[in-house]
């Protein structure tokens, strides 16, 4: 009788071991960085090429896991109700009473050294918990390969049956910004990364009319052009594709590119008898409300950099790049043609000098002026005094918002350039 005590007892305990064998694992192996193995384990080439096979099929390893982990419980709960029955035959405790406390004990034991434990030292420690565990998880995964491989088919199977709305589902951009602000507090993420996590999160909800180059900065070239006229335009803006035009800009016929004129700089009789709608390439007009993330997928499709942008009356309402949406993401791409000029300047004692085309929100988040109102129709600091004086106003014309002093310090072709402003006093970024 003892023995056979001793037996079951060993048994058990040899189940409470395989339970925190499994249960660590998952929680060590889903966290290593499959890119980082071969970096960790430079000097242990089995151990890399086991975890390697094991991560290569994830669903099939969790499956195998669970598959494991389940197997031993039940086999434990067996093993812990012959031992109840054991306990109520020797000693003649009421059979309830034991099965009652067996399944408290047992519950409160698998928790504790086969669940929490294990995972939580696991979590901790998983290069070394990974180690220890990569050959015998290995040939687990093997032994159990049939069995497992079934099971994950059947899980394909009915999942792909259920009908899920992934929009109730879908975790939202304000949860992602969350996480990754708590990723930057805690260290898990650098600056770099919480930077363009926030500009991937926002890229998602901009539309086209938000980055386009409006109307009024477009470069652009009259059909009938000579090549020497798109020579000097390429050579003078740095451009490499001009949209033209037939009558005015709401008539674009066309993008020339300039490696398509590489051709007749040798030929003079070709450049004589060049037609720009000829060899200009079909242009794609898009709505302003089109989203960025779409448009960026039409240009994949289609091959192309460039886009112009109508408005609901099918006028020309701006150009919208391939590189405008790239710096959406990462930033501002700046090459030998671009100027260096700051949207926003700090001239000291609360003065900033302002560049026409700055966002209101830009302004909103750096000084902490807020120049929007509930029927705002307008993007930019120009907009808004246009809007608030009701005319093109002359340079160094003055007026205030809100406390906060604006000067007009330049106004180019109807077109304000740049804003002297002046904040009031305790205003805060």
């Amino acid at each position: 009788m003892e023995i056979n005590w001793i037996v079951k007892i060993l048994f058990l305990l040899a189940c409470f071991i395989g339970s925190a064998f499994f249960s660590g694992s998952e929680v060590a192996l889903f966290s290593l960085d499959r890119k980082k193995i071969k970096e960790i384990y430079h000097n242990s080439p089995l151990i890399q090429e086991y975890l390697t096979r094991l991560l290569d099929f994830p669903r099939r390893l969790l499956v195998t896991i669970l598959i494991g982990n389940t197997a031993i419980n039940v086999a434990a709960s067996i093993i812990a109700v012959s031992i109840s029955f054991e306990i109520v035959k020797t000693f003649g405790f009421a059979v309830n009473i034991v099965l009652t406390l067996q399944i408290i004990i047992l519950t409160f034991l698998i928790l504790l050294f086969s669940e929490i434990t294990p995972k939580v030292w696991a979590s901790k420690n998983p290069i070394i918990f990974a180690r220890l565990i990569a050959v015998p998880m290995y040939w687990v995964n093997v032994v159990i390969f049939p069995l497992s491989e079934s099971v994950t088919e059947a899980i394909k199977f009915f999942v792909s049956k259920i009908r899920i709305d992934r929009t109730k589902s879908a975790i939202k951009p304000e949860e992602v910004k969350e996480l990754a602000n708590l990723g930057l507090e805690k260290g898990t993420i650098e600056d770099e990364e919480h930077e363009l996590i926030h500009s991937i999160v926002g890229f998602i909800s901009l539309t086209v009319s938000e980055i386009m180059t409006p109307r009024v900065d477009m470069i652009a070239l009259s059909a009938e052009s000579n090549f020497n006229d798109v020579i000097s335009e390429i050579t003078k803006t740095g451009r490499s594709r001009i949209p033209i035009y037939k009558d005015d800009l709401d008539d674009i016929v066309g993008i020339i590119y300039a490696k398509d004129l590489l051709p007749y700089f040798k030929n003079y009789e070709l450049r004589k008898n060049l037609s720009l709608v000829k060899i200009a390439r079909k242009p794609i007009f898009v709505p302003r409300t089109k989203m960025i993330n779409d448009l960026l997928h039409e240009f994949q499709e289609k091959k192309m950099h460039i886009a112009i942008v109508v408005d609901e009356y099918g006028g020309t309402a701006g150009l919208v790049s391939l590189e405008d949406i790239i710096e959406e993401i990462i930033g501002e791409i700046r090459d030998e043609y671009d100027k260096e000029d700051n949207a926003i300047t700090y001239l000291g004692e609360d003065k900033f000098l302002i560049l026409g085309s700055t966002a209101l929100a830009q302004i909103k988040e750096e000084l902490g002026i807020n120049l929007y109102s509930d029927e705002s129709e307008f993007d930019t600091i120009a907009g808004f005094v246009l809007n608030f004086t009701g005319q093109i106003p002359k340079e160094d014309y003055t007026f205030e918002f809100d406390g906060h002093k604006f000067i007009v310090k330049e106004v180019l072709n109807k077109r304000i350039k740049k804003i002297l402003v002046e904040k009031r006093a305790g205003v805060q970024a």
